[in-house]
């Protein structure tokens, strides 16, 4: 029986069975509470919001917990939280519940080990009925009938020990120089600085007025930790994950090399299993973020510091296991990307017949109905071969109701061998036998759903599987949409959509590319309350938790590869270790380097597209970024890497089209070079009528805090009314250059051309945009439509000060590197306003544990922190504890904040080691 029959029984009856039952009231509403999932410190929970009274617009719903347990990551919708008290908030798509309808969210949490019961709901004041569910064990199924094809959907027996995902985030300790013998398991490294990850070669690292970020540390940094590892992990494999390293990245396990990775914005992984043993390890990483005349990018602009500047992960398999980013799904009944196949070079490594026809795509839409497809990669490191096949089910997220289980055939798989298992759910002609009903995604709907895959063995290698039992369990998160790139522009789900959104660098004020996954979340609300659905990524695969945050926030993501190059045409640089290095030419002028180069920008394509093929956000995958500054003898050697990079972008995934930015020059705007055509700048005044294409770039304005209340459309400036944009014929719309401002190798004007500064402190743009979004939300599918009045500072002298947390900030954060918050110093006059007085301003950690960029304090000053009497950081904590922040600021009384830490993956009785990431003693 599923958990919501459960709870609708016992709502219906008023009997028992459940957890803990909402205080009863009012037929006014009922609320359904599902806890989903649970774990050690932390739970899922689904909540459904039904009205049984007058028709509601706008809601909150509030309720009460246990001391300690709190909210976090919630999905559709807005949270706060003081104490026990939970408020949640309605966003925009789902204000208004009709008499009868219902909204719906879900969220995360963290709970000191009891079960989350939540009481006495109240919507508006008016106290629901309801229940609280948690999960109940699944009931044990039978044994397949053995097949030697496609075996039963049954579920067999689970044999398996749960893999295990360990962050190792903490407990580093960093040198900023080349140590000869660091790897070696007894190096002294006692000297060396504790720190924790993600963590930059550079901080405190800032950029603004006169300052554009061009002194980053160019060079090598060590890396050092102990690892225990348990005898329970005897048998199994264990590697590791890193997220992203700056650039050229060595790792040892116990003095024994592991491997090296080349390229800085893509993860990778090492099989530690061999080298490890029971008890203490020493893992050591040696970074070096020097310019390599044969690494994709070799230039561009934004800045190439180093370091392990994203998470870093344990994963602990058996030894029949998925591989790393090893399921591709895809609903094939709702894919047609529309190839032009009236020439075969606009379309090589696509089979159009794989997908359904323009009619079949638009019923298969209209009736909200799908076929699934997962393709799972396994790695079998036993020595001897095994039978295996992947069995799916596919879930909402949050749901525990099954929608659809299907099965591979069984196939045999040799020692230390990999294959791929095709499981589909159903065929294109059988339209009854696909999930109905679908919520398709969309930035006003972003539903998601999971695939379970559960990998089924047995060691009698006959191509038959008996009493099979299961070896690893791994969950993907996928959606149901369609995204089709034409000649005319966008369509979402069928529907003509305007792209209109902003490009995005990953590095944030004080803490350079060293950003924790929740001001990822943030940056991504900001463009979605500007009125935004669109978001390019500029000009590199970012952090696989950006792309999480646009499938769960609603923004459409424009993922692009690590080919591109600036004015910096016809330079080859002999290297000196300085950041002029990268003012090079973005392809190589020695020949000597070219295949090399080719096959790392082949290589960068290739990961950037497994680590991110399952998002529903991500619209298309771009080749990279105006390719045309390069010299005029290598520019058709540039031009023939894009067309190969889309030709093998179609191999590797052909249910996207291929684009790349900034094509205006040199004829790169063809079919036989990529499938969209991305104009920058000048380009958006091209027409257009042979390709599908967008503006992927328009405004390049630059501006300190507060700038104008303009949007500076530039190129696509109508010629009529400066305040509205014109796109020539068939673009699919357009991105502003820039979301926020970003640290460049280039001119410090290139450093401020965002709408939000360095900082994450809107400029007077973003206040335009936010409020002038009746102007295109019409053909924009927006998350957040519903404009907002602007905010701006008042003249005056400020008497005192504020110190609080930022837009989309708490006051709660986790001690795993994954979590952070935002801190805003306001100057404010005796009647409390905002007020543009300007002054330097210092924080400090005066108690508990948490560091700010650099260490324990962090001054900002006039005219490159600090503009228009605002100012702002963000502070992390790898500790478990509470923190008071102190602001100081001449003539102006102290302003104080307490922050609390909670342990996720800490011991108890855990306390922060001296001089913790005290950047002053990194050499």
């Amino acid at each position: 029986m599923k958990i919501r029959s459960l709870v609708l029984a016992a709502v219906l009856a008023g009997t028992g069975g459940l957890v803990a039952t909402a205080a009863q009231a009012a037929a006014g509403c009922r609320v359904d509470y599902t806890v989903t999932s649970s774990w050690p410190g932390g739970f899922g929970a689904a909540v459904t919001v039904t009205n049984l009274g007058d028709p509601i617009d706008g809601w909150r719903l509030s309720w009460s917990y246990a001391a300690g347990q709190t909210v976090t990551q919630l999905w559709n919708g807005t949270v706060s939280q003081s104490g026990a008290q939970v408020t949640v908030t309605n966003v925009s798509y789902n204000a208004t519940i009709p008499t009868g309808g219902n909204a719906a969210f879900g969220f995360n949490g963290s709970t000191p080990g009891s079960n989350p019961v939540p009481t006495a709901f109240t919507l508006n004041g008016t106290v629901c009925t309801g229940g609280v569910a948690t999960p109940t064990p699944p009931e044990t199924p039978a044994t397949p009938t053995p097949t030697p094809t496609t075996p039963s959907p049954t579920a067999p027996p689970d044999g398996s020990v749960a893999r295990e995902k360990i962050n190792l985030n903490r407990s580093w300790r960093f040198i900023r120089a080349d140590v000869s013998g660091a790897q070696n398991p007894d190096f002294n490294d006692s000297t060396w600085v504790p720190v924790a990850l993600p963590h930059d070669f550079d901080a405190p690292y800032d950029v603004g007025g006169t300052t554009n970020g061009q002194s980053f540390h160019v060079g090598v940094g060590w890396y050092r930790r102990h690892l225990t590892v348990p005898t329970s992990w005897s048998g199994r494999r264990v590697e590791i994950e890193f997220e992203g390293s700056f650039s050229v990245t060595d790792v040892w396990v116990n003095g024994t090399r592991a491997g090296t990775h080349r390229g800085g914005f893509t993860g990778f992984t090492f099989d530690l299993t061999n080298a490890l043993r029971t008890g203490d390890n020493v893992l050591a990483v040696r970074v070096d973020n020097g310019w390599r005349a044969d690494l994709a990018p070799r230039t561009g602009d934004h800045q190439f510091s180093g370091g392990i500047y994203r998470d870093v992960f344990l994963n602990v398999t058996n030894n029949v296991h998925v591989a790393w980013y090893g399921t591709f799904v895809t609903t094939p009944a709702l894919t047609n990307p529309t190839w032009d196949t009236s020439n075969a070079a606009y379309y090589r490594n696509i089979d159009p017949s794989q997908y359904p026809s323009e009619t079949d795509l638009r019923a298969n839409l209209a009736a909200r109905r799908s076929n699934v497809r997962v393709q799972t990669e396994v790695r079998n490191d036993n020595a001897s071969p095994i039978d295996v096949y992947a069995r799916q089910e596919v879930r909402r997220q949050g749901s525990n109701t099954v929608l659809a289980t299907f099965s591979s055939p069984v196939r045999t798989l040799g020692g230390a061998a990999s294959t791929t298992l095709d499981a589909l759910s159903g065929s294109l002609s059988n339209t009854a036998g696909m999930i109905q009903a679908l919520d398709l995604w969309a930035p006003n709907n972003p539903a998601l759903y999971t695939v379970t895959t559960s990998l089924v063995t047995d060691t009698t290698a006959d191509g038959v599987i008996g009493s099979g039992t299961i070896t690893d369990t791994y969950r993907t998160t996928f959606g149901f949409r369609s995204a089709q790139w034409k000649v005319d522009g966008f369509y979402l789900n069928g529907t003509k959509t305007l792209l209109f959104g902003a490009n995005d660098h990953q590095d944030h004020g004080g803490w350079s590319n060293a950003v924790t996954d929740s001001g990822f979340d943030r940056d991504v609300r900001y463009l979605r309350e500007a009125g935004m659905n669109f978001v390019r990524g500029s000009h590199y695969p970012h952090d696989p938790s950006f792309a999480d945050a646009t499938d769960r926030l609603g923004l459409m993501l424009w993922s692009e590869s690590t080919f591109w190059a600036t004015a910096t045409a016809g330079r080859e640089p002999t290297p000196t270790g300085r950041y002029s290095d990268y003012l090079a030419d973005g392809y190589p002028q020695k020949t000597t380097d070219q295949a090399t180069f080719e096959q790392s920008a082949l290589d960068g394509l290739r990961d950037m597209i497994r680590v991110n093929r399952n998002h529903p956000s991500i619209i298309n995958w771009s080749m990279g970024n105006e390719v045309f500054f390069t010299a005029s003898g290598t520019l058709s050697k540039a031009k023939a890497l894009v067309s190969r990079m889309r030709d093998y972008s179609h191999q590797l995934d052909p249910t996207r089209k291929a684009g790349m930015g900034g094509v205006q020059r040199s004829a790169l705007d063809q079919l036989s070079v990529c499938d969209i055509a991305g104009y920058n700048g000048d380009g958006g005044k091209i027409t257009n009528t042979w390709m599908p294409n967008v503006v992927s770039e328009y405004g390049s304005y630059t501006s300190d805090r507060p700038g104008t209340y303009d949007p500076t459309y530039g190129d696509v400036k109508d010629p009529t009314d400066g305040t509205r944009f014109k796109l020539t014929t068939g673009s699919a719309g357009l991105a502003i250059w820039a979301g926020f401002d970003h640290g460049t190798i280039m001119d410090a004007s290139f450093a401020r051309m965002g709408m939000i500064d360095f900082y994450r402190l809107p400029k007077n743009q973003w206040y335009w945009y936010r409020a002038n979004k009746a102007r295109w939300s019409s053909s924009a599918n927006l998350a957040d439509p519903t404009p907002a009045a602007r905010e701006q500072s008042t003249s005056g002298t400020a008497t005192r000060m504020t110190l609080e947390p930022g837009r989309y900030a708490p006051t709660t954060i986790t001690n795993d590197g994954t979590t952070d918050t935002q801190l805003v110093v306001t100057m404010r006059n005796a009647a409390g306003a905002w007020v543009n007085n300007t002054r330097a301003v210092t924080l400090t950690v005066t108690s508990g544990p948490g560091i700010l960029p650099g260490g324990k304090s962090y001054t900002f000053t006039p005219g490159t922190q600090t503009f228009d009497g605002k100012a702002a950081i963000e502070f992390r904590s790898y500790y478990a504890g509470t923190t008071t922040i102190t602001a100081r600021s001449a003539g102006l009384p102290d302003a104080t904040i307490t922050i609390t830490t909670t342990d996720t993956v800490g011991a108890g009785g855990e306390t922060e080691p001296a001089n913790f990431d005290n950047a002053a003693l990194w050499r």
